[in-house]
């Protein structure tokens, strides 16, 4: 996954959409994390009481803005919706969302009532093809059957 805080630089445009305000346009003034949270501060909301509508809000930047990610790296957004199969071709379902564990990033794979969970580790990813939305995967033994959460 990219982890890149520069695409939160001084200057950037981006969209902040919440529940609390409209959705409007923003250009980032700084960006820092700070003890695991991201603080950023946006041109033009400058006190407490108007910053306050922000809180949870989401920061969008057009995908066409972006940097092209390195070899091997990849945006979330792009993972998400991709099918996965096993190294042996049996379907395994649709990346529904990318996890943050902390440590690893996870693969949260969904099939009707079937929810695999995947580390995005290179020993278990084969291959991923963004542009024919297809990952192929090389799961242990037993990994499917500890996250079965069917009907029981």
């Amino acid at each position: 996954m990219l982890e890149d805080d520069a695409v939160f630089g001084s200057g950037r445009r981006v969209i902040l959409s919440g529940a609390r305000t409209a959705e409007r346009e923003a250009e980032i003034d700084f960006f820092r994390r700070q003890h695991g949270h991201c603080v950023v501060k946006f041109q033009g909301i400058d006190g407490i009481s108007e910053a306050e509508k922000y809180i949870g809000a989401e920061i969008r930047i057009p995908a066409g803005d972006l940097p092209e990610p390195e070899e091997g790296s990849y945006y979330t957004f792009d993972l998400k919706g991709c099918q996965v199969f096993a190294a042996d071709g049996d379907y395994i379902g649709i990346v529904t969302d990318v996890l943050d564990s902390g440590g690893s990033r996870i693969l949260k794979v969904d099939r009707e009532k079937e929810e695999t969970l995947i580390p995005f580790a290179e020993s278990y990813l084969k291959s991923i093809d963004l542009d024919q939305r297809r990952i192929e995967v090389d799961l242990p033994e037993g990994l499917r059957d500890l996250n079965r959460r069917g009907d029981k």
